[in-house]
């Protein structure tokens, strides 16, 4: 009796220990294409006259898992040609099927 008792205490103490160390939030497809998306564009280098530039990108990734920019909504056409220069026509990282269209916020502070 006593080693069910052991036994038992072994498997639930397994079982804590196993659960403890999962992600409790594995990260989608949505959050490894921004990481992905951030990481081309990196860090500009543009003469900035605003301490804060805000941008939203509108991209397609094609069923080939290639990344299209649609939109870039600024008012600075240095930002948009930067953006665009550094996205259009990359391969996702990221399995798709057929086309979907992501909307990204983007923001650059001077600094």
């Amino acid at each position: 009796m006593k080693k069910v008792q052991i036994l038992l205490f072994l498997a639930v103490f397994n079982f804590a220990a196993v659960s403890a160390a999962a992600d409790p939030k594995p990260e989608t497809t949505s959050g490894k294409l921004r990481t992905q998306i951030i990481n081309l564009l990196g860090v500009p280098e543009l003469e900035l006259n605003e301490d804060l530039l805000e941008s939203t990108i509108q991209f397609m990734v094609t069923s080939k898992n290639t990344i299209v920019v649609l939109n870039v909504s600024t008012e600075n056409p240095q930002l948009e040609n930067y953006i665009k220069s550094r996205l259009n026509y990359k391969k996702a990282e990221i399995e798709i099927t057929g086309n979907r269209i992501f909307h990204l916020p983007y923001k650059i502070k001077k600094g």
